[in-house]
């Protein structure tokens, strides 16, 4: 039996709807919060739904963490690099703010602070911490400050600093959200003193224990939004937060495609934040958890379902490449940059080569000049090598 939201039952019939929100918050097996939405005491119900998904999305993980082990180090590099580039893109775009693949990789790859990528810099070094399993502290409100500090400020200040936190930690003044037509579809926890009082009542739930892990953490990604901490990247910081939260229970590569699932399913994802925060849903969050759990159910299908392909591509044209390239050094190049093709953003250097592949500079680029090779070479930018699979198709 579908889970209907309490509001598809406040104007059909007035004494069911009382009678299916009490049976709802008085059945035994309800998790009750210490949080209120409109004066109603939060809770959820164990549905049997949210089981079976909870169940899928562990089981799915264990098939990514298989694939990704059937992945060479380089690809699996490049892959993370990929997913990594475009979460950080997508979560921007999410909020309408401008960032291109080519910014957040110069990042990334030079490691260093620019005045032209200073306002991405600290995002992308924040995303780059999930993939070595670094710890963030996530227990205090000293501790989200943090996290938006590193995530958003640089880039808040330049656009708009009046935007930028008044308070101690968060905001002082009153703020609300609007749809696209400028009406109010949610006004934030108005007044700092109960902002911090609430976030800390968040905090408390994310790190209970007797609640199953991505109960929580569905549960903190929707508190975190209704209490709307801050002026600006309220929404890029709780994606993050839910990022490493999830790169923590199940698997670090999951936290690198949770915007772009949001984003392909943005509309269910804000309508899940109205219909919770409505008053006539009472503080049910069965339904927000349903939908977030699906969001991260799409994620790890959506991952498995490229790297299955990927990993398909990657055996058929090394078997081409084993077939027609018996010197080892023609073939560690070949390989390499196969595994750039079809894992990696950009072409690579010859010099990127001679790196990763422990050669001089001299014999990667002398090979590079080989008939055999040259032919299979695609070079849109200058310098940068890519392997053109349509005429390796053909050997």
């Amino acid at each position: 039996m579908d889970y209907h939201i309490l509001k598809k039952y406040r104007y059909t019939n007035r004494n069911q709807f009382e009678s299916i929100y009490s049976s709802r918050y008085e059945n035994e097996l309800a998790l009750h919060y210490d949080f209120e939405i409109h004066g109603f005491p939060c809770f959820s119900l164990p549905t049997t739904e949210i089981l079976n998904l909870t169940s899928r999305i562990y089981k799915l993980t264990q098939t990514l963490i298989y694939l990704k082990s059937k992945l060479p180090q380089i690809a699996l590099e490049q892959y993370t690099q990929t997913c990594l580039v475009d979460e950080v893109k997508l979560t921007n775009e999410i909020e309408g703010v401008n960032s291109t693949r080519r910014e957040i990789q110069d990042i990334l790859n030079t490691q260093s602070i620019t005045q032209k990528n200073m306002r991405l810099y600290g995002l992308v070094q924040k995303y780059n911490l999930l993939k070595n399993s670094e710890k963030i502290s996530i227990h205090n409100c000293s501790d989200i400050r943090n996290i938006y500090n590193e995530l958003v400020s640089e880039e808040i200040k330049n656009n708009d600093p009046l935007n930028l936190p008044d308070g101690i930690f968060f905001r002082k003044k009153s703020v609300s959200v609007y749809n696209s037509h400028m009406k109010e579809i949610h006004r934030g926890i108005s007044g700092e003193t109960e902002i911090i009082a609430c976030m800390e009542k968040a905090l408390f739930i994310l790190h209970n224990k007797s609640i199953p892990p991505l109960i929580r953490i569905s549960v903190f990604h929707y508190l975190f939004g209704y209490i709307h901490p801050f002026y600006d990247g309220n929404g890029r910081t709780n994606r993050f937060i839910s990022s490493y939260l999830l790169s923590k229970e199940l698997e670090p590569l999951i936290s690198y495609h949770l915007a772009k699932t949001i984003k392909q399913n943005i509309s269910k994802y804000y309508k899940s934040f109205d219909y919770t925060n409505d008053t006539d849903n009472r503080g049910d969050l069965t339904g927000f958890i349903t939908n977030f759990l699906e969001i991260i159910l799409a994620s790890i299908e959506a991952l498995i379902d490229s790297l299955e392909d990927k990993i398909e591509r990657l055996h058929y044209f090394e078997r081409i490449l084993l077939s027609n390239f018996k010197d080892k050094t023609d073939y560690g190049i070949l390989h390499l940059l196969l595994q750039n093709s079809l894992f990696g953003l950009e072409p690579l250097s010859a010099r990127e080569m001679a790196e990763m592949l422990d050669k001089s500079y001299v014999t990667i680029n002398n090979r590079l000049k080989k008939d055999s090779i040259k032919t299979l070479l695609r070079s849109d930018i200058p310098h940068k090598y890519d392997l053109d699979l349509d005429n390796l198709k053909t050997l």
